[in-house]
Parts: C-alpha cells; sequence; structure tokens
C-alpha cells in the first residue's frame, strides 16, 4: 500500500459510522430497480452492495481513486457479475461510455480537491434529468477533533515531522457548494447541513479510526511508536474534553438533478 492510498481493509472493518449514515441516505431514494446508477466513490463497497440489492435488474458503475479501495469492493461485488462495472478514476476528471440515470455518494466529496471540476464531471456523468444525492463533510466537520490534532501536531516530538502536512479533506458550505453545482447545471432542490457524533467504546478502535480515516496523512509520516504516542495523545485530549471518545462531524446533503 502506498503512502498515499487507503487501507481497504481496516477502512472497511471501520466503517461503521459512514455506512449508517449511507443507509439511511439510501433509504431515501425511490429507485424502479431497473436503473443505471454511479457510486461516486464506492470506497470498500458496503453501500455498493446495498445498492445493488435496490437495483436487482439494474445495473451500477462503482468508481473510486483507490486502487486498494476499488480491489476490495471488486471482491465484494463479483457476485453480482455483469451488472457491476468498475472504474478506476479521479471524480474531477473523468468519463464514463454510458451516461447514468442517477449517482449517489456518500462520505466522499470533501477528499475531492477541485468540487466545480467535480461537478462538471458528475454533470456530464448524468442522463438530461439525472439526479444526484450526495452527502459529505460540510463546514465546520471534525473542528474540535482537528484542532487537537494540531495542538498535538506542535508538540517538539512531532513538529518536524508533520510541519506542513495537512489532515486532506475540506469542508464546503451550503452556499459555496449549490453555487458551484448550479454553474455546472446542476438543479439543486435541497442542501443542508447536520451534525451527528459517532462514539468509540474502545480507546483501540477510536485510534484506529482516527489512523486510517481521519488523520490517515499524518499517520502515513510518522513511524510505528511514534504513531502510537500521537494517536494517544489526541484520543486522552478527546476523552478529557468531551468524556468520551467521539468525533464531531456535520453532513452535508445535496439533492440535485441535471
Amino acid at each position: 500500500m502506498s503512502e498515499a492510498d487507503w487501507n481497504a481493509v481496516a477502512y472497511d472493518d471501520l466503517s461503521d459510522p459512514m455506512y449508517e449514515w449511507g443507509m439511511a441516505l439510501l433509504a431515501t431514494l425511490a429507485l424502479k430497480g431497473d436503473e443505471r446508477v454511479l457510486d461516486a466513490g464506492c470506497g470498500s463497497g458496503r453501500l455498493a452492495e446495498e445498492l445493488l440489492k435496490k437495483l436487482p435488474a439494474g445495473e451500477l458503475v462503482t468508481l473510486d481513486f483507490s486502487p486498494a479501495m476499488l480491489e476490495q469492493a471488486r471482491q465484494r461485488l463479483e457476485k453480482f457479475g455483469a451488472r457491476v462495472e468498475f472504474v478506476h478514476a479521479s471524480l474531477q476528471d473523468f468519463k464514463i461510455a454510458t451516461p447514468v440515470d442517477g449517482i449517489f455518494s456518500n462520505a466522499v466529496f470533501h477528499w475531492v480537491p477541485n468540487h466545480a471540476a467535480m461537478f462538471r464531471s458528475l454533470h456530464g456523468a448524468l442522463k438530461p434529468k439525472g439526479w444526484l444525492v450526495a452527502q459529505f463533510g460540510g463546514v465546520g466537520n471534525l473542528a474540535r477533533t482537528l484542532r487537537r490534532a494540531h495542538e498535538v501536531a506542535e508538540r517538539s516530538l512531532f513538529r518536524e515531522q508533520l510541519r506542513g502536512v495537512e489532515a486532506g479533506p475540506h469542508f464546503e458550505d451550503v452556499a459555496g457548494t449549490r453555487a458551484r453545482m448550479e454553474a455546472e447545471g446542476f438543479h439543486v432542490s435541497d442542501a443542508r447541513l447536520h451534525t451527528v457524533v459517532p462514539h468509540f467504546e474502545r480507546r483501540e478502535r477510536y485510534e484506529a479510526f482516527l489512523e486510517t480515516v481521519v488523520l490517515r496523512h499524518p499517520a502515513a509520516k510518522l513511524a510505528e511508536t511514534m504513531r502510537r504516542e500521537f494517536l494517544r495523545e489526541i484520543s486522552r485530549r478527546t476523552l478529557l474534553e468531551e468524556g468520551a471518545y467521539s468525533l464531531d462531524y456535520v453532513r452535508l446533503t445535496v439533492r440535485a438533478s441535471a
């Protein structure tokens, strides 16, 4: 696994919070069952599998930028045979041969650097009047968690190794997201923020989640012993400040048509 890629096996094991949000979002889709749908950022394929169950006579295009994630999804979805198409590409620069009826995405867009280019590519993948339903990190997402991580990274033990290293994602507001989508041709019917605070019963699982998802870029820069101390100090401060091993998530949900 390269430093830039995901640990897809660990993510699959730890992704219950994203899976739960995604399942709630999937429940809002009014599908006939014969559509062709794009899962934009399929990850390890947990939600893609559930989406395929809702498309018994349809097709699913699973797209991800991570080779490791796409391989994990391929292993999970191979039982669906030719109804699944796998695409290795960036959401900000991709094309598919056959347009889709709809696009579903969960917990992905905040990892894409250029949202204008992303929405341009997504709009280009849709049939006329096709739909998009997506949820991703919005402004204020993980603010307290990232503040603690920054404070720990400034300690002398970690400062040189983590100088200039960013967590990776960026979080947009409703107005900016709506404007970018409409500029690329989308008709936005809904765009809103909501908060959710998942809790982890065990410190070890909380730290594994930080290492695999939230802080995977800085964690990858540290040797094993230092990485363990970095994550341990963040979890210690979290428990002290929050009273639990928790994450302060803010989700941005958008619904639109082409």
